[in-house]
C-alpha cells in the first residue's frame, strides 16, 4: 500500500480515536444504570475543569478529519471518475477485514456484486455518510466495544437509516437503528407523544447492543443475527426450517424475504466500501459536527426550541438535529430532568440565558401530559380501526404505528396496543 497511504491511515485513525475516547457525552459505561447521567457535575452547572478546556482546545486545534480531496486523493484519481474494480485486489482487502474481525468478511461473487453496484452508483450516498461518521462512529464504537461486540457493527446503521436518526421506514421503523415500536419497547426504549427514544442516538445503540446480543445468542452466528434483525427471528427460523436445518446465512439465504437476501451482502459492501473508500474515489462531504465537541446538560423545566434559538445563535433544525428524540421540538421535563446536547461553546449561553428563553411567549408552551403505559384490546367481531381509535380517544394514524400496521386490516382475536386517553378508559 506504501508508507505515505500507511501514514495518512493512521493520521486519520488518531482524531477518531481522539472522539471515541474523549468527549462532553455521557459515558456510556453509565447507561444500563442511569441514561440521563452526564460526564458529571462540572458539565451539568456547565462549568468544564482546565484539563477539560485544555482538551477540547487541543482538539479543536488537531482535530484532522478532512473533507479536502486534494488532501485524500491520495491516487491522483480524476473528479468524478469510477476506479476499475480489480477483483484481486478486492479479494485481498477483503481478506485483510475477514482476518480482523469475528465476523465472516471475506469475498464471495454476491458480495462483489454489490461493492461493484455502489462504488459506481452510491458514492455520493457512501460520501455523505463518511461526513456524518464523526458525530455517530465514537458512539458506536464505544458501546460495542463495552459489549464485546464487532466493530464492524457500527456500519449497520448507514444500511438501515443512512445515519438519520430522524430516519423512517414505509413499515414505521425509526431512528438510526431502525427499531419497530414493539421491538423498542421490548428493549426498553420510551415511546410516548413527546419523546422517542428510538430516535436517541445513545439510547438506541445501547438497545441496539442489547438486541444483537440476543440475537447472536439465540443463532451462534452473526449473520443470521443480521438477518433475525432485519425480518424478525420467525423468518429466520423458517427458513432455517425449509432447508433442512441449515444454519448458515449463505445456505438459508433463498428461504429468506427478497429483501434480507440482500441485506447481508449490502452490509459487507459497505463494510468494504467504508473501510477502503479512497481506493474506490469515495471521499466524506458535509461533514457533521464531530461527537467530541459535544456536551450535556440536563433541563429541569419544560423549554420549547424555538425559545431557545433566538438567544443561542442555534437554529430550531439545527437543535432538532442535536436533539432527534423529542418529538415536538419541547424538552418535556416536568417531574424528570431530561438531556439536551448541544456544542460545547453553547452551554454557557443556554445556562445564563435559559430563563429569559422561558419568557418568549410562554403561553404557547404546553402543559405535558404524557399518555399512560398502553393497554392491550382484543378485536372483537364488527371492530374496525376507526371505531377503536374513537373508543379510545386516539387516531387510526396511531394505532397504525403503535401496532407496526401497514393497512387497515385487522382480524378477530388480534391484539392491540393503545395507548389510551386516560379520560377514555
Amino acid at each position: 500500500m506504501g508508507t505515505l497511504y500507511r501514514l495518512f491511515k493512521l493520521f486519520l485513525c488518531c482524531g477518531f480515536l481522539w472522539c471515541s475516547r474523549v468527549h462532553g457525552q455521557a459515558p456510556l459505561d453509565s447507561l444500563p444504570d442511569s441514561l440521563n447521567s452526564t460526564v458529571g457535575q462540572d458539565s451539568i452547572d456547565g462549568e468544564l475543569s482546565l484539563d477539560e478546556l485544555n482538551w477540547l482546545a487541543y482538539l479543536e486545534e488537531n482535530w484532522c478529519f478532512s473533507t479536502d480531496t486534494a488532501l485524500l486523493n491520495i491516487r491522483d484519481f480524476e473528479s468524478g471518475e469510477t476506479p476499475e474494480i480489480d477483483t484481486v485486489e478486492v479479494k485481498l482487502r477483503m481478506a485483510l477485514l475477514d482476518a480482523q474481525s469475528p465476523m465472516e468478511l471475506g469475498w464471495n461473487p454476491v458480495v462483489h456484486s454489490r461493492i461493484a453496484f455502489y462504488a459506481s452508483k452510491r458514492k455520493k450516498h457512501l460520501g455523505t455518510m463518511l461526513g456524518r461518521a464523526p458525530a455517530y462512529f465514537p458512539l458506536f464504537e464505544e458501546a460495542l466495544d463495552r459489549h464485546g461486540l464487532p466493530l464492524e457493527l457500527k456500519y449497520l446503521p448507514v444500511v438501515e437509516s443512512g445515519l438519520n436518526p430522524a430516519a423512517k421506514s414505509h413499515a414505521g421503523a425509526r431512528g438510526l437503528w431502525q427499531f419497530m415500536y414493539a421491538t423498542a419497547k421490548h428493549q426498553g426504549l420510551r415511546i410516548d407523544s413527546y419523546i422517542d427514544e428510538r430516535r436517541d442516538p445513545m439510547r438506541s445503540t445501547e438497545a441496539a447492543c442489547l438486541y444483537l446480543t440476543r440475537l447472536h445468542n439465540i443463532y451462534e452466528d452473526w449473520f443470521l443475527a443480521l438477518a433475525a434483525y432485519n425480518a424478525g427471528p420467525g423468518n429466520v427460523n423458517r427458513a432455517i426450517r425449509r432447508s433442512g436445518g441449515k444454519r448458515n446465512f449463505w445456505e438459508i439465504r433463498f428461504f429468506l424475504p427478497r429483501e434480507t437476501r440482500n441485506y447481508v451482502p449490502a452490509f459487507m459492501a459497505v463494510v468494504y466500501l467504508m473501510e477502503f473508500h479512497q481506493e474506490h474515489n469515495i471521499y466524506p462531504i458535509n461533514e457533521s459536527p464531530p461527537f467530541a465537541f459535544l456536551d450535556t446538560v440536563l433541563v429541569d423545566e419544560v423549554i420549547r426550541f424555538d425559545q431557545m434559538a433566538p438567544l443561542m445563535g442555534l437554529s430550531e433544525s439545527e437543535l432538532a438535529h442535536l436533539n432527534p428524540m423529542y418529538r415536538m421540538n419541547i424538552v418535556p421535563a416536568t417531574v424528570e430532568r431530561w438531556p439536551l446536547v448541544l456544542p460545547h461553546t453553547a452551554i454557557p449561553e443556554f445556562l445564563a440565558y435559559q430563563d429569559s428563553m422561558r419568557l418568549i411567549e410562554p403561553e404557547r408552551t404546553p402543559d405535558i401530559v404524557f399518555v399512560p403505559e398502553p393497554v392491550t384490546y382484543r378485536v372483537q367481531s364488527g371492530d374496525v380501526l376507526g371505531k377503536i381509535a374513537d373508543r379510545y380517544g386516539v387516531s387510526v394514524k396511531q394505532l397504525k404505528e403503535w401496532n407496526d400496521l401497514s393497512t387497515s386490516m385487522i382480524r378477530i382475536g388480534q391484539k392491540l396496543i393503545i395507548h389510551a386517553d386516560p379520560s377514555k378508559l
